[in-house]
Formats: C-alpha cells, structure tokens, sequence
C-alpha cells in the first residue's frame, strides 16, 4: 500500500458516516492527538502513525501471533476495533483530508460483525528507511466486547 501521509486507517465504515464527502476531518477532528485516541479507544476510526511517507506491505492474519513472533519484532502495537457491515477498511491517514466514501476493493477485507483485538507488528527495513516496502503484520482475533487498551496519544509504530 502507497501511503503519503504519515500513518494508516483503519475502520468499518459506520464509524465514518457523519464524515461528508469533501470534509477536512483530518484537521478537524483528528489533528488532536487526545482526539486520535478517543477514537482508537472507542475501536471507530484506528490510527496508526508509522513514522513516514512510502510503501508498506501490510499482511492480515487471524488469531494472535506467537509469543516468540512478537518477541522477535521491535516495532509492536495492540489496538481494538469494532466491525458492523462486515467490512474493514484500510487507508490512508490523509485520505481524512479530502474525504471519500468510496474505498478502493482492495483496500477492504471481509469480517464478521464484532470487536477484534489488533496486533500490529513490524521491523524497520534493511534499509533503515521507514515505508521501504516496510512489512506490517496484522493479526486479528475476534473477541467478546472491545478490548481494555492502555496507551496514550496517537498509536505509534515506528
């Protein structure tokens, strides 16, 4: 996936229905780092800053990976989501500049409705450049009620 902004979206797309086509949500809503978590939080719109610009190749699983996977990864994040309409979709955090409903087909993954935990693991590439073809592994496991989550700010992958 090609991203220029400096992170990735994710959500099922209840969450955006209040956003019109054409709205600036990023720099109303969404530039407030207390309001990027409230929504992470919430398990609507997840955000994650991956520290730049570029390529990323962005692998989905379910289940949780192994102990000794995470182990082996220095860039690790846990969030939640919630998914009605069975859809997920994957974009691009600027995208929130100049919104469209519209998604493109392979930027959405079919899931059944309910919370899932995320678990998103990484490594900065061989060429020390962040979104050189950056691998990102999301594992998703489908849970009873929206996961407890312990962080602060904006999800940092980086």
């Amino acid at each position: 996936m090609s991203i220029i902004g400096m992170g990735l979206i994710f959500y099922s797309p209840f969450s955006t229905k209040d956003i019109k086509e054409g709205d600036d949500y990023l720099s109303s809503d969404f530039e407030n780092p207390e309001k990027v978590q409230e929504q992470a939080m919430s398990g609507r719109i997840v955000a994650i800053n991956v520290g730049s610009p570029g390529e990323y190749v962005l692998n989905i699983y379910s289940g949780y990976p192994s102990e000794e996977f995470i182990k082996s990864r220095s860039l690790k994040f846990r969030l939640g989501i919630e998914i009605r309409d069975e859809l997920l979709c994957v974009r691009d955090l600027f995208d929130l500049i100049d919104w469209e409903e519209e998604v493109a087909e392979e930027q959405v993954l079919r899931l059944s409705n309910g919370y899932y935990h995320m678990t998103f693991l990484s490594e900065v590439p061989d060429s020390g450049v962040h979104g050189d073809n950056q691998v990102i592994d999301l594992y998703l496991q489908k849970l009873n009620g929206m996961p407890k989550l312990r962080f602060k700010g904006v999800p940092m992958l980086f």
